[in-house]
């Protein structure tokens, strides 16, 4: 079993009030997603912190147990496009962290390059790491619809 922690800096909590997110069903959900997909017979624990920045794009630095979430909404018009933006960027910068510590993928995996990033060509769009990244974002999308 992997037990994750999440330690997460004022201004996360401060969203996730802002948004009326249950830390807790969230931290319960993505525990779930991770040791569904690492399966292991030993107890695991691990802390990750969650750090606001104030940008409109978050990231997560490959080997670290920090996770960087912008608080600057992007191109979003109701409180609800602003919560499911902040809920999706956590659930894909912990999948990035996911692939680096608990699967142990080679940070060379990540093949593209900021220009990449920023055209949106695909080279980052069929990165088979930023493919699985979006597979939990939609999961995110269904958990938010349901609590």
């Amino acid at each position: 079993m992997i037990d994750i922690k999440f330690k997460c800096d004022k201004a996360i909590n401060k969203k996730l009030r802002l948004f009326d997110v249950d830390k807790r069903k969230l931290s319960l959900f993505l525990n779930y997603l991770a040791n569904d997909l690492v399966p292991t017979r030993k107890y695991w624990a691990y802390d990750v912190k969650i750090k606001g920045i104030n940008a409109q794009s978050s990231s997560y630095f490959w080997g670290e147990d920090e996770i960087e979430i912008g608080l600057i909404s992007f191109n979003c018009q109701t409180k609800q496009q602003r919560r499911e933006w902040f809920l999706t960027s956590i659930a894909h910068e912990f999948r990035h962290w996911v692939q680096a510590v608990l699967q142990k993928v080679p940070e060379k995996k990540i093949a593209y390059s900021a220009k990449d990033l920023q055209e949106m060509n695909d080279n980052y769009l069929k990165n088979p790491c930023e493919l699985e990244c979006h597979e939990w974002e939609k999961l995110m999308v269904k958990f938010d619809e349901m609590v």
